[in-house]
Order: structure tokens, then C-alpha cells, then sequence
């Protein structure tokens, strides 16, 4: 009886051993399954656009494009670096996609677009103790304050015409980045930032600065803004593929409750 009960265990425990290593052999299988292609995009620290969180890159493009991927079975890794050494990256096929670009003649020459996927705005922000309370980014201008600009982002025409504007060119200020941007009003350095509202309200409270930086009455009115291919490492073949990715999740609703989640 007990002999016969030993043997029916040490059965069970086979059974159970090989089953175990059935399943470990299929779970590794299926981890180290290879996907169609790995696509390598480029970011800069734009939370909560683009940014890293317990050491994963994530954020509202992130996650928008990585759905896109998931659609042609592709991976994607990722490059940190500046905007201005990002585009130059995908225009050398270096980087394979870029998020939040507008789209302008100049970048046409070597990129292509996705279908918009979101928009995006500018606003002014400024020193708490700043009593300037117009609405137009000339009017600030002409106090001769000075503004924190992103090197090489597209801020509209409106802007630009002032960045070139003879007057006020010297008023504008470059940075890396857009939360650079804000210390630098902190230090004295400029008087305001242009930065997208989401943004700058996200950087206000991330790093506690409430109290020292406030949205202006300056708003840059909107314009829509798309992933950027480059034209020499990402084939004729997956950019149809990515564009028919985004415009399904445009057209499927499938983008905006991303957005609401950040």
C-alpha cells in the first residue's frame, strides 16, 4: 500500500518536473520570439510628451507610436539626444522616427510624415513678479524682454517673422531644452519661455515652481503636429505601413484616450 502510494508521487512529481519545464521552455520561446524589424526613435526630455519614468522611456508620443509598431510587429529602442542633433540624426538615417514635428518643406526634402496625429500650441510663460498682461508676443517683445526658444523647433509663422524681425531677432534665445528654458527665467537670463501649455504646466509642477513661473496671456494659436520618418533608413514599404497605422488610431479614436491618460 505504501509502496504503491510512493510510486504514484514519484509519478505526480515527473509529471509535475516535465510539465514545469514544458511550460519554462514555451514562456522563453515565445520571449525570444523575433520580430519583423526594430525601429529606432529619437527623444529629448518633453515630459509628458517624451520622457523616462523607472527606467522606461515612455510618455503620450511614446506610447501613441509604440501602438503603431505593435500593429507591424516592430520593436522600437530609443536615442537620447537634443531636437537639433535628433534631426540631424534621422536626415543621416541614424534615427528612424522622430514625434511632435511639424510638418515644413525643409524637413520634406529628407523626411516623411505620418498622418497628424495631435496638436500642439505655445504659450508664454513668465516670472510670477512680471506685470506684463497683453496678449501679443510683440508687445512683450517691445519691453525688450528676452525669450527662451528651443534650438530648431517650428513655433509657427507668426513667430518666426518675429525671431527674424530685425528689432526683435536678438530677443530670442536659444536652449536645448524647454525646461532649460524655465531655470533660465529663474536666473535671470530671459524674462519668459515659449513651450506647449501641457508642458510648461507639467514642468511648473514637477519642479515645484508655482510660485516663481506663470502662463502670460501670450497663446500661439495651434497647429497639428505628425511622426517624422527618415527617408534613408525606414523603406517606402513601412512608412505606408506607419502612416496607415496612426491614421487607423486617428480615425478609431484610438489616440485621445492616450492623451487623457497623462
Amino acid at each position: 500500500m505504501k509502496f504503491s502510494k510512493l510510486i504514484t508521487c514519484s509519478a505526480l512529481f515527473l509529471l509535475v518536473a516535465c510539465g514545469s519545464e514544458d511550460n519554462s521552455e514555451q514562456k522563453q520561446s515565445v520571449s525570444n520570439a523575433k520580430r519583423d524589424c526594430n525601429l529606432t526613435m529619437g527623444w529629448e526630455s518633453r515630459a509628458p510628451y517624451q520622457y523616462e519614468r523607472n527606467g522606461e522611456i515612455t510618455g503620450i508620443d511614446v506610447q501613441i507610436f509604440k501602438k503603431a509598431a505593435d500593429k507591424m510587429n516592430c520593436d522600437v529602442s530609443f536615442v537620447e539626444k537634443t531636437w537639433a542633433e535628433l534631426l540631424t540624426d534621422l536626415e543621416k538615417g541614424e534615427v528612424d522616427v522622430l514625434a511632435g514635428a511639424t510638418i515644413t518643406p525643409a524637413r520634406e526634402s529628407f523626411a516623411s510624415f505620418s498622418p497628424t496625429y495631435r496638436n500642439e500650441s505655445f504659450t508664454l510663460f513668465i516670472r510670477s513678479s512680471n506685470t506684463y498682461d497683453g496678449k501679443t508676443l510683440t508687445g512683450f517683445l517691445s519691453r525688450s524682454q528676452k525669450v527662451g526658444i528651443t534650438s530648431d523647433y517650428f513655433y509657427g509663422e507668426e513667430v518666426y517673422a518675429l525671431m527674424n524681425h530685425p528689432q526683435y531677432s536678438s530677443l530670442f534665445i536659444d536652449s536645448k531644452s524647454g525646461e532649460q528654458s524655465f531655470f533660465n527665467i529663474l536666473y535671470s537670463e530671459i524674462d519668459g519661455v515659449l513651450a506647449d501649455p501641457v508642458e510648461g504646466h507639467y514642468i511648473i509642477k514637477r519642479k515645484r515652481l508655482g510660485d516663481q513661473i506663470k502662463a502670460s496671456n501670450v497663446h500661439i494659436p495651434s497647429d497639428s503636429v505628425a511622426f517624422m520618418f527618415s527617408k534613408k533608413s525606414v523603406n517606402e514599404q513601412q512608412i505606408a505601413d506607419l502612416q496607415q497605422a496612426v491614421k487607423d488610431m486617428v480615425e478609431n479614436n484610438q489616440v485621445q484616450p492616450i492623451i487623457d491618460r497623462f
